[in-house]
């Protein structure tokens, strides 16, 4: 499981303390393609709907927000996109790997820096869906949520409501299954915010959304059922805190994504440090990962910036 990661592990661990200062600027039409030290195969635009037998998550560099793009067998979902301050960067993000269409629009929870980016992509047509997947049911009574369910409605976009426990198939029933996970413990919107769960074969991945702090320890005390373990982990709340050690245990990922710069993360980069728990900072650059399902994940670090 992933035995293959090490020698570029320690390549990306230098990126990321290095930071995104000397990164080139490079314009949109010169950006090569994403290097892969273990993979030399770049992937398909998005644009290509082509099936291929792999699952691949594209993690943003969008300042401090959640925006992943995860496609597998020719099918697409972009999972939140950060606020208004940066829907260029977002809009930039989805440009430069070629993404103007997905099937589907998933919002973990209705904070600005989670949906509003979607909602203006949306509004002006520079993104469009087939479904959007939200945890809250039409006509949730919250202003970024009622103004999404707008512009999906207006943009004939199917609204659908997740619930904890639900679970679908990204590319088809041989596809990668996602399943949702919810703490219904809180009203806060960060503590109730839809978890997913991503695997294709034997590989997998754990998405926390903004889950943290107490949402986190009664998670792991109370949810035997929800199946923890993952290969990697994308950690709570933009890493901006610790991740509970007991859940930590539980997931015991072999990498941890954080939407965040190191800074921005230090005290959650400490943690994982102390734990041996590589890791990476989107703020470095756009991550790519991929796998087939089998024994490994492969992954790279564009360190394109805009």
């Amino acid at each position: 499981m992933m035995k293959k990661l090490s020698l570029v592990l320690a390549l990306a661990l230098i990126i990321c303390l290095c930071g995104s200062a000397g990164a080139d600027v490079v314009r949109r039409d010169d950006l090569p393609p994403l290097p892969n030290p273990k993979d030399p195969s770049a992937p398909l635009p998005l644009s290509d709907r082509t099936p291929q037998k792999k699952l691949e998550i594209w993690c943003g560099r969008v300042s401090v927000c959640d925006a992943f793009v995860v496609r597998c067998q020719g099918e697409i979902m972009m999972i939140d996109g950060g606020n208004r301050a940066h829907v260029r960067a977002t809009n930039l993000f989805i440009d430069s790997i070629g993404l103007s269409d997905v099937d589907y629009l998933f919002n973990t929870h209705h904070h600005d820096d989670h949906i509003e980016a979607q909602e203006s992509l949306v509004r002006r047509g520079l993104l469009t869906a087939r479904t959007f997947l939200s945890p809250y049911p039409r006509d949730y009574n919250v202003k970024t949520q009622k103004e999404m369910q707008a512009t999906v409605d207006k943009a004939g976009i199917e609204y659908r409501t997740i619930r904890d426990g639900d679970s679908m198939r990204l590319g088809g029933e041989d596809g990668a299954l996602i399943q949702f996970f919810r703490w219904d413990g809180s009203d806060d919107a960060n503590a109730a915010s839809m978890m997913c769960r991503i695997t294709y074969g034997d590989r997998s991945i754990f998405m926390m959304a903004d889950v943290v702090g107490e949402a986190q320890r009664q998670l792991a005390q109370t949810r035997p059922d929800i199946p923890w373990k993952s290969d990697i982990m994308k950690v709570g709340h933009h890493g901006y805190t610790r991740q509970d050690p007991q859940l930590l245990s539980l997931i015991a990922p072999e990498l941890c994504v954080i939407p965040n710069s190191r800074m921005g993360a230090d005290d959650c980069v400490r943690q994982l440090n102390q734990k041996g728990i590589p890791w990476l900072v989107t703020n470095g650059g756009t991550i790519y990962l991929q796998t087939d399902g089998g024994a490994d994940w492969y992954f790279s670090v564009d360190r394109v910036t805009f």
